[in-house]
């Protein structure tokens, strides 16, 4: 049964996690810096917060974290403003959804204006009563802050509350704190793709053709 519903932003709602591919070490480059080995690896699943205070101190930028996030953001807003699109089938759940009155909130490491001009630009805005952020949890996803935030905010109960995401972090802290969770499939978590389907209650490539009466089984 679903009576409320939280999901992910990148690689879930938009196709957009190519953008995060190499953007450390493009970021480090432009300021002339040589990236660290694993560098990409060992920021992954940080909240930006926590991604801006590693690089700083690695780096020993004279820069506070929010004005590293800043500039990053900054090299972001044309993608999100203007380029990312909803993943296939997205448009349509989401329509299903608010056609049975499920109420909706985004979950995201992203900025929420960075989110809200991507959700605006492909008019899917109307769907969602509020975008919570890691960066205002203070945690990645590798804690339960953001979920619990973002269910604070829907009022629906844990088990009845289902999260979309795409993430096998994301997916094991939902897990753990005892929300159903619907995982799709993405290809910077092909590795992962094992794993995150048997923690899931429900895994798909695409939401193509999904039906939400999966939902209510």
């Amino acid at each position: 049964m679903i009576q409320g519903a939280i999901f992910d932003c990148d690689g879930t709602l938009f196709d957009s996690m190519y953008l995060y591919r190499d953007f450390v070490s493009q970021y480090l480059t432009r300021r002339g810096l040589v990236p660290k080995a694993g560098i990409e690896d060992t920021i992954r699943y940080m909240s930006m917060l926590e991604a801006a205070e590693c690089i700083r101190g690695l780096y020993g930028l004279p820069e506070t974290a929010e004005e590293i996030i800043e500039d990053c953001n900054r090299v972001l807003e044309k993608a999100y403003f203007h380029e990312i699109q909803p993943r296939p089938g997205v448009r349509e759940l989401l329509i299903q959804l608010h056609g049975r009155g499920v109420p909706m909130c985004i979950a995201t490491a992203t900025d929420a204006y960075l989110v809200r001009g991507a959700l605006q630009r492909a008019e899917l805005d109307k769907y969602f009563c509020k975008i919570v952020t890691c960066r205002q949890a203070g945690a990645g996803k590798e804690q339960p802050d953001v979920f619990l935030r973002a269910l604070e905010f829907l009022s629906t109960p844990v088990q009845a509350t289902w999260v979309f995401e795409d993430a096998r972090h994301a997916v094991l802290t939902a897990k753990k704190c005892g929300f159903p969770v619907c995982a799709v499939f993405d290809e910077d978590e092909r590795d992962h793709a094992g794993e995150i389907e048997a923690h899931s209650d429900i895994y798909v490539e695409s939401f193509a053709g999904f039906s939400v009466d999966r939902l209510y089984m």
